[in-house]
């Protein structure tokens, strides 16, 4: 019990953080101090959102574990993106205009995610699975990841980012990097049901696809074993458990975010104050909003669960592709905000080496397939300070 209150305690010192924030004018002074005073400010929110990530993630895990793969990261997804759809829609209607704000903040999102945590996650999925062994690595001692489920994510996240990031730049119809309102209508259309039709089959018959290979294995098995398992939790314990950790992840990622939202502007500001280049913000803002899923993935590859890692990983990828394009092209139309999907050309190639090199080749993979994936992400870190 009291461990549980003491796990809960970055989240009560969020909430009164938020509170203060929010009603005080605590965040305009400091925004008027010096270089120093804005950054220690800045590290403390940093240091209480990451642990309050790592409480997101504890719940993430725990309803993962009841509710069972994939619906368990499905989770986590869902309501992660509900918070950054209602960030981008916020700033959208009432900050000042930036058409490029979605794009931004989807590769952003798909940067850090495919790039750094995956690159980690693997990293330390490899590292676990080769604990103990003294013997060279043959190909069947890597971690293995389900390559039929991991295609199919990666074939859609292709698709959505070539068609809402990519192909804009090369449309004919429209004089900026964007497509005429019949095709955004028609690229909204195509997100949402590609999404659904995914997320159907994702849950229903094609289950089996998102799962571990090991968890296949014994999927088939469970009824023959049920007769010496353990005593299964009660229906009432097992549903007051859902609805307790859903509840408290829920309340982590909102409060999280709004932080995060807030931190906004601090960020600019040390930025600023440093001569440093103001893309920054934006990604260190993006780094802060997907720490909970980054966190949820480190965990599940360090028990040696990464298809567990890559399905929020990837959902968390596709969610933002198929869900954000079509909200902000709506907002934009019916307010008359402009939106910018193409990318720059030099973001593009990086998007398209990204894509290639998180492509599943095999079933197996090495601590080389990360470095790799953390290489890229270095490297577009790098572009984003000196440019």
């Amino acid at each position: 019990m009291r461990a549980a209150v003491f796990r809960e305690t970055p989240l009560l010192i969020g909430i009164v953080a938020l509170i203060g924030l929010e009603t005080t004018t605590v965040l305009d002074w400091l925004l008027l101090q010096p270089a120093l005073p804005v950054l220690t400010g800045l590290g403390l929110l940093s240091v209480l959102v990451l642990l309050m990530a790592r409480g997101v993630a504890h719940h993430a895990d725990q309803l993962a574990e009841r509710l069972g793969e994939p619906l368990g990261t499905l989770v986590l997804t869902g309501s992660v993106i509900v918070i950054e759809l209602a960030l981008i829609a916020s700033t959208m209607l009432t900050g000042d205009s930036n058409p490029t704000l979605a794009r931004d903040s989807m590769f952003s999102v798909l940067m850090i995610v495919l790039t750094g945590v995956k690159g980690v996650t693997v990293i330390v999925a490899a590292r676990v699975q080769r604990q103990g062994r003294t013997q060279p690595m043959q190909p069947e001692d890597l971690a293995a990841v389900n390559q039929s489920g991991s295609s199919a994510y990666i074939n859609l996240i292709t698709t959505m980012s070539v068609l809402a990031l990519v192909l804009p730049n090369f449309s004919q119809d429209s004089l900026e990097a964007n497509y005429s309102l019949p095709i955004n209508w028609l690229l909204t259309f195509v997100s949402i049901s590609l999404y659904a039709i995914f997320l159907r089959g994702q849950v229903g018959r094609y289950r089996n696809l998102f799962l571990d290979t090991a968890q296949q294995q014994t999927s088939g098995s469970l009824s023959l074993a049920d007769s010496t398992a353990e005593a299964p939790t009660p229906p009432d314990e097992a549903e007051g458990s859902i609805l307790k950790n859903g509840a408290l992840m829920a309340a982590g990622l909102l409060v999280l975010v709004l932080i995060a939202e807030s931190m906004g502007t601090l960020i600019e500001t040390g930025i600023n104050d440093l001569g440093l280049p103001s893309s920054l913000g934006g990604l260190l803002v993006g780094l802060l909003v997907v720490a909970p899923e980054a966190l949820n993935a480190f965990q599940a590859a360090g028990k040696g669960e990464l298809q567990r890692s890559l399905n929020t990983l990837y959902g968390s990828s596709l969610s933002t592709l198929c869900l954000t394009v079509p909200a902000v092209l709506a907002i934009g139309e019916f307010t008359g905000t402009d939106v910018i999907l193409g990318l720059d050309p030099l973001e593009s190639v990086l998007l398209v080496l990204t894509l290639i090199l998180v492509r599943p080749i095999s079933g197996r993979v090495s601590e080389l397939d990360g470095l790799m994936l953390l290489t890229v992400g270095v490297v577009w870190v790098a572009l984003q300070v000196v440019s």
